[in-house]
């Protein structure tokens, strides 16, 4: 399974690479930005979670004793919490990076891009990352006031590339033809922080 999954992702890591460098215009993503690992739910499959865990068990036992105390406390602060939305940092960022960044989920390596998803009715939505309402990506073109991209703003910036959103949603690429192709499974998903 490991190694159809790392074919698997690499063949997404590329298409990914396209799109980000489609969009690098509205894309302010870079080295010690951690937004979006500090505030989220994380959804992750079965086998997702298995192979973080293989990148979990290459950290030093410094870092995974951190991490280890996060999931503890996250868990914790979980059992507390009443709302219906839980959200929280990710147990594998230290020092504001991922410190299993070749294992991470594919939610966390599509992060950043617009994308859209369609409902059981066929209606598609764009979702916008939601680093636009911090000021980056995408917010030279994001109206927050009526939570759309504008075309007026899109107009404004002179970026020749409109920004598109891409078919890049969890379950798009979790059940799809190359999924099929490679043999995959990727079974239950669930809350990040539910795995442990």
């Amino acid at each position: 399974m490991t190694n159809n999954y790392e074919q698997y992702l690499e063949l997404i890591n590329q298409l990914l690479q396209k799109y980000f460098e489609a969009q690098k215009d509205y894309i302010h993503c870079k080295s010690g930005c951690s937004h979006c690992c500090e505030s989220g739910e994380y959804p992750y499959s079965e086998t997702e979670f298995e192979y973080l865990m293989l990148g979990y068990n290459t950290l030093s036992e410094q870092e995974k004793a951190v991490v280890q105390g996060k999931i503890e406390r996250i868990k914790k602060d979980k059992i507390e919490n009443k709302d219906k939305e839980f959200l929280h940092e990710c147990p594998f960022l230290i020092d504001k990076k991922c410190s299993v960044y070749n294992h991470r989920g594919i939610i966390c390596r599509t992060h950043g891009l617009l994308f859209f998803i369609v409902d059981e009715h066929g209606n598609s939505k764009n979702k916008i990352p939601n680093c636009a309402y911090l000021g980056l990506n995408y917010s030279n073109v994001f109206d927050k006031t009526l939570k759309i991209i504008s075309l007026e703003m899109w107009e404004a910036t002179g970026i020749e590339k409109e920004p598109v959103a891409y078919n890049i949603g969890l379950k798009a690429l979790l059940r799809n033809d190359l999924v099929k192709e490679y043999g995959l499974e990727f079974k239950e998903i669930r809350a990040l922080i539910d795995w442990f």
